[in-house]
């Protein structure tokens, strides 16, 4: 399973791949553009096959060539029972 993180709080992360628009323990974003706890920001994750595209406020921070299997699913999570994530406007586009 793949996931994008959408947390900058939780820990030091001196790589990236635990801040916002990183594929988890796979890549780090280029640069950090979320913006401030309270604040929306606008996520867009695109995968095709392999190639994995995240825009985070309209900034490209990830362009990622995976190499697991092509069927999955799609799910929302939080951390723990004390996260809060609030999320709208959420669509998925079959290509």
């Amino acid at each position: 399973m793949d996931v994008i993180q959408i947390d900058d709080l939780d820990k030091p992360d001196n790589d990236g791949i635990h801040k916002t628009g990183a594929i988890y323990n796979f890549a780090a974003p280029s640069k950090i553009v979320s913006q401030p706890v309270g604040q929306w920001n606008n996520l867009e994750i695109k995968v095709i096959k392999q190639n994995y595209t995240v825009m985070i406020n309209h900034q490209k921070v990830i362009e990622f060539i995976g190499n697991r299997q092509l069927e999955r699913y799609i799910g929302f999570q939080n951390h723990d029972a004390k996260s809060k994530v609030s999320s709208r406007n959420i669509r998925i586009k079959e290509r």
